[in-house]
This record gives C-alpha cells, sequence and structure tokens, in this order.
C-alpha cells in the first residue's frame, strides 16, 4: 500500500479481518438477545397460563359435572319445544281444538256435546311461512335455529266457549305445543248470543341442525276426515259447521248435537233433522 509502512498496513489489515469476522457474531448477538427476551416474556405468560390451568385441573370434576348439568338443562329446554312447525300439525292442533269439547263415537260416528255451551267451531284458516334464527350470542354459536310462525284464525263460540279456548290457548300442557296469541278480536250478537272474531296465533319450534333425527313424526289425523266425513263445509253460511266438521248433520250429528247446533244458531225452537234416508 502506498504511503503506508508494512506495520500500518498490517494493523489496517487485521482490523478489517475483524470487522468482517466480529460484525456478525454482534448482530447475531442482538438478534439472539431479542429473541431470549422474548421467550422469557413469552415463559412468564406460559407459567402463569400453566399455574391457572393447574389451579382449574384440580376442580376438573366439578367441571365436568357442571357442563353435563348445562348441557342437560340445554336438551330439556331444547325438548320442551317441538323439532319444526308444519301446516299438517297446525291443523291437527285446530281439530283437537274443535273436538276438545266435544265426544265422537268411533263406532256410530255421533258427535255429542256435554257443555254446548263451550263449542268452538274454527271458520277459516292462515299459514304463513316460519322465520327461522340461529340462537347464538357474540361469542358462542350453537347449532339451534329459533323457529317462530305467526297465523291467524276465525271463531265463532259463546261466552263460556270463549273462556275456554282463552286457557286453551295458554295452557301448552293442555293444547299440546308452545304458542301464544298475540291479537284477537270478539263481537258479541246479542241476537243469537254467538261470539265471533279472529286470533293471531304465535307457535315456536327449535330445530337442531346437528341431530338428523330431531324431526317431527309424521301427523296422525284422527278422527279420519274421509273415512268419518268430517270435512268443512265451505259453502255453508257462517261458521256453524266449522272448518273441519261436520259437514252433513242428518248422518254425523247425534240429536243432542244437532239441538246443540240449533241453539247456537238461534234456533232453539227448531226441531232436530230426521236422519236421511240411506
Amino acid at each position: 500500500m502506498k504511503g503506508l509502512s508494512d506495520r500500518d498496513a498490517v494493523i489496517m489489515l487485521v482490523l478489517l479481518v475483524a470487522a468482517i469476522v466480529i460484525l456478525p457474531y454482534t448482530l447475531y448477538i442482538k438478534n439472539a438477545r431479542v429473541e431470549t427476551q422474548q421467550l422469557q416474556s413469552e415463559c412468564v405468560t406460559l407459567e402463569a397460563r400453566y399455574s391457572q390451568l393447574e389451579a382449574m385441573d384440580k376442580h376438573r370434576d366439578e367441571f365436568i359435572a357442571r357442563t353435563k348439568e348445562l348441557n342437560d338443562e340445554v336438551a330439556e329446554i331444547v325438548d320442551s319445544f317441538p323439532a319444526d312447525i308444519r301446516q299438517e300439525n297446525y291443523l291437527r292442533f285446530l281439530l283437537d281444538t274443535e273436538l276438545s269439547t266435544a265426544k265422537l263415537d268411533p263406532v256410530t260416528r255421533e258427535i255429542s256435546w256435554p257443555d254446548p255451551q263451550k263449542d268452538i267451531w274454527i271458520d277459516t284458516v292462515s299459514f304463513q311461512s316460519n322465520d327461522e334464527v340461529q340462537i347464538a350470542t357474540d361469542t358462542i354459536e350453537t347449532p339451534y335455529m329459533a323457529v317462530t310462525n305467526k297465523s291467524a284464525i276465525t271463531y265463532a263460540t259463546r261466552y263460556d266457549g270463549l273462556k275456554y279456548l282463552l286457557d286453551w290457548f295458554i295452557d301448552n300442557k293442555k293444547c299440546g305445543i308452545p304458542l301464544c296469541f298475540s291479537e284477537f278480536t270478539a263481537e258479541y250478537d246479542d241476537t243469537t248470543g254467538v261470539i265471533t272474531g279472529a286470533f293471531v296465533i304465535d307457535q315456536y319450534a327449535i330445530k337442531d341442525t346437528e341431530d338428523p333425527d330431531r324431526v317431527l313424526p309424521p301427523v296422525e289425523i284422527y278422527p279420519d276426515l274421509d273415512k268419518y266425513n268430517l270435512r268443512g263445509n265451505v259453502e255453508a253460511e257462517g261458521a256453524e259447521n266449522g272448518i273441519f266438521g261436520p259437514v252433513k248433520l242428518d248422518k254425523e250429528l247425534s240429536d243432542e248435537g244437532k239441538d246443540a247446533l240449533n241453539n247456537m244458531n238461534g234456533n232453539q225452537d227448531e226441531p232436530a233433522e230426521e236422519p236421511a234416508a240411506e
């Protein structure tokens, strides 16, 4: 090197070699120190978590038992609701409502009313589409879907029948399905003593999207409407026949039943019709 003594050149060469060798180690040591600090910080966090889990592990059996209790409570709540809402089940419920105050003889096909003042006749029915919303919170999702349906009926009855109908809708154990009536109207005819009006019926169900076996069983219609010719007479005036029946009073009703219907229509002085000749 020009202008430098051999001694100075050697020193500079040694320094250059030292820089080349030491600088990577210096950077490595710095990075290693940062990583070490991060690991130490993680160790503190993990040690705290370990202590927490260790304390929780001492109560493992309690947690397992309580979890089972909560799962059982959820299952009990879900089981208290139908698996779905379907039109055929709704009609089955309304048929039960109509016949809840009557007695049907499956052999003679005669219908009798122990208390005609409580007779209920469903006139018209609407069935709206279901609304489905997932049951969840901000942090927890479940496989359950809340199903609701809002439908309406029109009816005819007397004062005792209206009280009975209100109680029937309120008592889920009696009517068989969870529901409420959010609206109802009633109009009294002081000439016949008949009350007519409408109910808006809200039904509730819970679907389990992870349980393919949780479904509504096929609905059983009894009495068989076709076998007993109990389908409603949509052409009849008023609501005296209901939507389910009976259609032909001379064949399907006992004398007591005919008298009850005559009384409901204000025809108390008219005798019951004689059965038609076959």
